[in-house]
């Protein structure tokens, strides 16, 4: 085979399309979450452990309170004082029922009612007991007045465990007060309320007295006052000639309404007569004399009209000189002359008709305008007539009110009555309302819980580890070539297995599980390894092999040893070269003695040829060859072109050649080789290796075009797998492989001399 790189432009974009998939979409899932809290369980128990066991703490160590309950009615609005409310309190008759009521509240918390109900229990006495008890041996607590700390201690114990509530639209009011002995919790709220009652009924008493002597001081004034105010009220009606009843009922008013309405009478009669004078002294005497209503005039007139029609029948016949119509004319003339008189007359009198009408509006007029000044003079007078009628008239009522009010108030000071009932007593209760043990254990657990589900998935998401194939899969869009489980020992304790770290005697062992425990997951999972590698290329399949990692500690010397193991069981000619000239560990893995031979030997001394060891007995087609004697340069010796014609004679000699390589990021050793070999292993733990960490080493890896497989996760708990691995790991965890509980490798600084050293 040929071992020069090949260009970028086909060697590297072969390598990534063939190694690389499509990452999945990201889905929280609920196998997700059960994955979740399987692998925090330790978290989510501790957890749930301390909030359990702080409950319980809290439950048996905190002394039991009980709570005795008395209900009341308040009736803000149900005053008894019989049309005193007003005077009393004005402000709370006009506030709603709502606002009352909680000012009936804050009277039955306020100081001087808890301090009364105190005084009442002798709640003093137990104070300064507890007053004795704190202090100093030997010092006396006073026992005369009550001192100003001991009011103040008195209210706090009262107010420490009173609560007082409204029940939901009623004016019921519920009074509650919890306290270690169930006996004082009743006598408290019993004379809370006794006390409370009594305060309103003093209150009210105290108020009605206030009233009736305010009431006298105020009667004695207001008497003088009306009576003064009626007097000057009528001394100006006198002075004034003000006769009535009120300011605008009075004669002056009523005699200009009474002249007001004749004007306009006498106005609209000489309106008419003047325009019958008109028509009589027109020139047409027919219209007059149809106008008139003269009943002589009217005979003449029809005389006329009978002499006229016999005028008119005689002339046709005997003419105008006839001595006939001679006599009917004469008659005509004297008729006409009398109608003329009638007219005159007529027009005389409706003339002396309209003068007389003329003249009494005239005079009505002048009345008017006489009753006008009079009426302006009294109009001039009316407003402060009006100020003294409506002060007098304000007096009197005043005085009327006063005067009622107070016999009320001498009836009602000795009234009982109350606007506060007691529905229920307290009665002393049976049983403590805190603490609720049951309740308590259950929000223990419960808060427990879920603070510990919310901690899991806080830690999850700030752990930026990778924990399964496909979380490798879909941060380094790498194929995941196998999925190695976790390895305990016979005993039940985990051994080291996935480490690069010098190992302590007889661990080995447990790195050679694909040949110690062939029909193990772990050996299973290394067969699988094997057969994606092979099969990856069915044609030409890869011959040089580099297994690497990101990072000491991660399983890849592990992960070639038994890659190694598992390619020669299938009967092949494998070589596995420890290509860590750093820190190689295949010597004491498989015990070889000689250690001044190996790959550092080979290289810089190519004329010494010694056979290549076969340490197992069981594979006798395995060859392996360690690191031999340090060198001072392993970076420079592992990119040498001796390196590569050494690779080109081992694949003439050996199917296989499996070089365990030294971590990427942590040297250059390996990228000289990496870009040599046929397929490139990356090897990731579970657990302990970081996201970001992979993705640099796949980056790095591919810009020298080395042609990565894809990715080896090692040390994997199956139960945090998919759905078939999980059942898989479960199965195979019946046989030994399962949760594992020890740390960590470590991440140590790579390269340093001492290291070897300490491993020696």
């Amino acid at each position: 085979m040929s071992l020069e790189p090949q260009p970028e432009s086909q060697a590297g974009q072969i390598a990534r399309a063939r190694a690389t998939i499509i990452p999945s979409e990201e889905r929280l899932s609920l196998m997700d979450v059960w994955r979740v809290l399987m692998k925090r369980i330790f978290i989510i128990l501790a957890v749930t452990a301390i909030s359990l066991a702080g409950a319980a703490i809290y439950t048996f160590r905190t002394q039991p309170v009980y709570e005795s309950v008395s209900r009341i009615e308040v009736k803000p609005n149900n005053s008894p004082n019989v049309g005193l409310e007003s005077l009393i309190n004005e402000e709370a008759a006009g506030a709603e029922s709502a606002s009352a009521l909680q000012t009936e509240i804050l009277v039955l918390q306020s100081n001087s009612v808890m301090l009364q109900t105190a005084q009442s229990l002798d709640l003093l006495k137990l104070v300064r007991s507890a007053e004795q008890k704190e202090s100093k041996a030997g010092e006396s607590i006073p026992s005369g007045e009550m001192t100003t700390a001991e009011r103040i201690a008195l209210i706090g114990l009262i107010k420490g465990g009173l609560q007082v509530q409204i029940v939901p639209s009623t004016q019921m009011v519920d009074i509650r007060y919890r306290n270690n002995d169930p006996k004082l919790a009743t006598d408290v709220v019993n004379k809370l309320v006794d006390t409370y009652v009594d305060e309103d009924l003093r209150s009210k008493f105290d108020n009605t007295m206030r009233v009736s002597v305010w009431l006298q001081k105020q009667l004695e004034s207001l008497k003088q006052s009306a009576g003064d105010a009626q007097r000057q009220l009528a001394d100006y009606q006198k002075q004034h000639n003000i006769v009535g009843t009120t300011e605008t009922s009075n004669l002056t008013m009523q005699n200009l309404a009474q002249i007001s309405g004749d004007l306009e009478t006498a106005e609209a009669d000489r309106i008419m007569k003047e325009a019958r004078m008109r028509e009589f002294e027109s020139q047409d005497p027919d219209l007059v004399a149809l106008m008139g209503d003269n009943p002589e005039l009217s005979s003449l007139r029809g005389q006329l009209t009978g002499l006229q029609t016999q005028r008119a029948d005689l002339a046709s016949k005997y003419g105008e000189h006839h001595p006939r119509m001679q006599e009917l004319n004469a008659q005509i003339d004297k008729v006409q002359t009398s109608i003329n008189s009638e007219v005159t007359l007529a027009r005389r009198q409706v003339r002396d008709e309209y003068t007389g009408s003329l003249r009494l509006e005239e005079m009505l007029q002048k009345r008017l305008d006489a009753q006008k000044e009079d009426a302006y003079r009294l109009n001039e007078d009316e407003a402060q007539y009006a100020i003294l009628r409506h002060e007098a008239e304000l007096n009197r009522d005043l005085y009327d009110t006063l005067q009622m009010r107070l016999k009320e108030a001498s009836v009602t000071a000795g009234l009982s009555a109350t606007n506060i009932t007691v529905v229920d007593r307290a009665q002393v209760p049976l049983e403590p309302v805190a603490p609720r043990k049951t309740l308590a254990m259950m929000m223990g657990l419960t808060g427990g819980l879920l603070c510990g589900i919310v901690l899991a998935f806080m830690v999850e998401s700030i752990d930026d580890t990778l924990q399964t194939s496909e979380e490798v899969e879909n941060v380094s869009t790498l194929a995941s070539l196998a999925t190695i489980p976790h390895i305990l020992g016979e005993a039940g304790k985990r051994k080291r297995k996935a480490t690069d770290d010098p190992l302590p005697e007889g661990a080995h062992a447990q790195q050679l599980i694909a040949l110690h425990s062939s029909k193990s997951h772990a050996a299973e999972a290394y067969r699988g390894l094997r057969s994606s590698l092979l099969l990856s290329s069915i044609d030409r399949p890869p011959r040089v092999i580099v297994v690497t990692s990101a990072f000491p500690g991660e399983g890849k010397t592990t992960t070639a040893v038994n890659l190694a193991i598992v390619l020669a069981q299938r009967g092949e000619r494998v070589l596995l070269v420890d290509a860590d000239l750093r820190r190689g560990s295949l010597d004491r893995v498989f015990k070889l003695e000689e250690k001044n031979f190996g790959l550092s030997t080979v290289l810089t001394q190519p004329a010494v040829y010694r056979e290549l060891a076969c340490p197992l007995p069981e594979l006798p087609m395995l060859r392996v060859l360690p690191t031999g004697p340090r060198p001072p340069n392993p970076a420079e010796m592992l990119s040498s072109n001796r390196m590569e014609e050494q690779l080109h004679q081992w694949t003439q000699e050996f199917d296989r050649v499996v070089l365990d390589t030294a971590p990427v990021l942590a040297v250059s050793d390996t990228q000289a080789m990496a870009a040599l070999a046929d397929t490139v292993i990356l090897v990731a733990r579970a657990g302990m290796t970081r996201k970001r960490a992979l993705v640099r080493a796949r980056d790095l890896l591919w810009r020298i075009n080395a042609p990565i497989a894809g990715v080896v996760v090692n040390d994997v708990d199956m139960r945090l797998e998919n759905f078939y691995t999980y059942r898989y790991g479960m199965y195979g965890y019946n046989y030994g492989y399962g949760y594992r509980y020890a740390p960590k490798g470590s991440d140590i600084a790579y390269g340093h001399e001492e290291d070897e050293e300490k491993g020696e």
